[in-house]
């Protein structure tokens, strides 16, 4: 058992939960040092809950709205959320620092509760107490051993008919793998794009959203949740006039949902402009994530002509869309000697966290054993790049008794 492990990994997540618990929760390495946006960071929590709703109908795997729990809530990114599907939400975490965070940034949140859950297992909870157990990006950080006891869990406290929804790696794959198994024939990558209201000038690194009305003139559907991330988006470079390469691949926007041959669709683009001064060509195109571009398979690309100027932004030019300041919570206080101990591995660079695989015949064989049957298996792409993911969607059987920590192995 990895009691010691575990134990150690707590510890690192208390002390980023007092220092930088955003990224404690998505550990970005571009946003290491409280670089994480508040907005950004909480809309990718909804993002990704409207996404497992949807996925959830998609496979018929209906639940009751009565009580949910999110195990290794954080900072309550995807606890409130999910509370919205729900009468009363609970998310647990083994960091009170997390628990604290959550509760400031939530205080609003009546329907949610945050609690400390610094146990190895879930023994506060007693057996059939939700409808709907979550987790994501939680149990790949937790020895095998230990994630399979949680797993257990997840079946105990689950009332019988009710869902278990987690996430956990399976193994890891090479990306020239991953990609001929997600690459689309090369008779899909053919778009017509057509740019509205592109901007005609703007001031050096300034950020503005323009409309892409774009057409799948293939004879290809577009998935819209193609996995491993080999998604598609819209996106855009820089040229210079001359047409070399200024500022390759600035913005993103995902597909907003499966489109199939003559389908038309519109997202917003924000760009952000060379930060010199000159005449730039705008380039919009297709990207199929770390495969190809659309323009490398033949497709036209849309280009508007934009002047870059010196002087301050133009008051005409359109603006980026800002939404409502959260605010971190966290005061500006130099963290503890305690917490410098914690932390004092990470001071030379971006933190890393441990990372872990359990087999994907192995986690099945864990739901059978704890009163559950596997409904799907999505491969979600959660754990990033190299790693086979999957979100296990499960049912606890109506008629059969979860494994409880009284009749667990010790």
């Amino acid at each position: 058992m990895s009691v010691r492990r575990f134990r150690s990994l707590a510890r690192s997540w208390e002390g980023l939960g007092r220092t930088d618990p955003l990224f404690g929760i998505l550990s970005d390495p571009s946003k290491w040092g409280g670089k994480w946006d508040a907005d950004e960071f909480f809309a990718s929590g909804r993002a990704h809950v409207k996404k497992l709703l949807r996925s959830l109908h998609e496979i018929g795997a209906s639940f009751t709205n009565a009580t949910c729990l999110d195990f290794g809530c954080g900072v309550g990114r995807l606890t409130v959320p999910l509370s919205g599907s729900f009468n009363r939400t609970i998310g647990v975490d083994v960091a009170r620092s997390m628990i604290d965070q959550a509760r400031r940034y939530h205080a609003a949140s009546s329907q949610c509760e945050f609690l400390l859950n610094r146990g190895l297992d879930l023994r506060q909870f007693p057996d059939a107490t939700f409808d709907f157990v979550h987790s994501c990006l939680v149990l790949q950080h937790i020895p095998p051993d230990l994630a399979i006891r949680y797993i257990e869990e997840f079946f105990r406290v689950c009332k019988p008919g009710g869902l278990v929804v987690f996430q956990l790696p399976s193994e890891t794959r090479p990306e020239s793998v991953i990609s001929a198994q997600h690459k689309l024939p090369d008779s899909a990558y053919v778009a017509a794009i057509v740019l509205t209201d592109p901007p005609v000038s703007l001031a050096p690194s300034e950020r503005a959203t323009l409309g892409v009305v774009v057409t799948n003139t293939s004879p290809v559907e577009w998935g819209h949740d193609i996995p491993a991330g080999r998604h598609l988006c819209v996106a855009n470079h820089w040229r210079r006039q001359d047409g070399t390469m200024a500022m390759f691949d600035d913005a993103r926007a995902r597909l907003p949902r499966t489109i199939g041959p003559g389908e038309s669709f519109e997202v917003p683009l924000r760009v952000q402009a060379p930060g010199e001064p000159g005449e730039y060509l705008l380039e919009v195109d297709l990207v199929q994530e770390l495969v190809c571009w659309f323009a490398e398979k033949g497709s036209l690309a849309a280009r508007a002509a934009v002047k870059v100027t010196s002087g301050a932004a133009d008051p005409h030019a359109p603006a980026a869309t800002v939404g409502a300041t959260l605010g971190n919570p966290t005061p500006n206080r130099r963290p503890s000697s305690i917490v410098d101990r914690i932390l004092r591995p990470f001071r030379s660079g971006t933190p890393r966290f441990e990372m872990h695989t359990i087999p994907r015949p192995q986690v099945e064989e864990t739901i059978r054993r704890a009163g559950g049957h596997l409904i799907q298996a999505i491969d979600d792409n959660a754990a990033g790049p190299g790693w086979l993911s999957y979100t296990y969607v499960c049912r606890r059987s109506p008629s059969t008794r979860g494994v409880s920590p009284a009749t667990r192995g010790r």
